[in-house]
């Protein structure tokens, strides 16, 4: 599953009259980064979901042939990212685990290490995190288990970026979650707070690493 609803408000004002997957990030639209690199890997069938500006994703799909199955799955309100895996239910409850991708990453990281990684340990979902700078830090222990967000007392050593890849169990869809504006990581962080699930990081050690969602970084 791509992420692609957001309103892309870091992008202003680029995504006044487009949806931010359809920005261009090097001569093509950065959607087509994580559609390409989901086939790497053989992923034979995308979801992707979208609300601002989502009848010109509907139309650039519907234009543009990858080669793989991609189903637009538009949200009549924004959903925020744990509603927008939620409300997919109906494309993805038969997978044993999924993998989500943000619209706005750029990485050379292996996923198909990530996809072996999280089939040996077998969390209730596997995040990408990097020892790199960020505003909202995420604290692990040391079996890089998700235990929480940064807080005054988090160590240094335990503290990691998220780089907005996840593979998820379909026990997302056993949890009676309602599909309302949520994001993914309130959902990581009620399910660990109730020991109900284990969330696993996934060190992307020296692999490059872009947020593409900013304006700067476009270049």
């Amino acid at each position: 599953m791509i992420l692609a609803a957001g309103f892309g408000s870091r992008l202003k004002p680029r995504t006044d009259k487009k949806p931010k997957a359809l920005i261009p990030y090097h001569s093509k639209p950065m959607i087509d980064y994580q559609v390409e690199r989901l086939k790497e890997i053989n992923v034979d069938e995308i979801i992707i979901n979208a609300h601002h500006h989502s009848e010109m994703i509907e139309e650039y799909f519907k234009k543009n042939d990858f080669g793989v199955k991609i189903c637009v799955l538009v949200e009549k309100e924004i959903l925020g990212t744990g509603g927008g895996i939620l409300n997919a239910e109906d494309f993805l409850r038969d997978e044993d685990y999924f993998i989500v991708i943000n619209v706005d990453v750029v990485t050379d990281m292996n996923i198909q290490h990530m996809i072996e990684f999280h089939k040996r340990n077998r969390p209730f979902a596997t995040i990408v995190v990097q020892k790199r700078k960020t505003s909202r830090y995420l604290e692990f222990d040391k079996t890089v288990r998700l235990t929480g967000k940064e807080n005054t007392y988090s160590p240094k050593e335990n503290l990691y970026a998220f780089n907005g890849i996840h593979i998820i169990s379909n026990r997302i869809y056993r949890k009676n979650y309602e599909i309302k504006f949520s994001g993914i990581l309130e959902i990581y962080f009620d399910l660990i707070q109730k020991k109900e699930e284990t969330i696993l990081g996934f060190d992307a050690g020296e692999s490059s690493f872009k947020d593409i969602g900013k304006i700067e970084n476009l270049v």
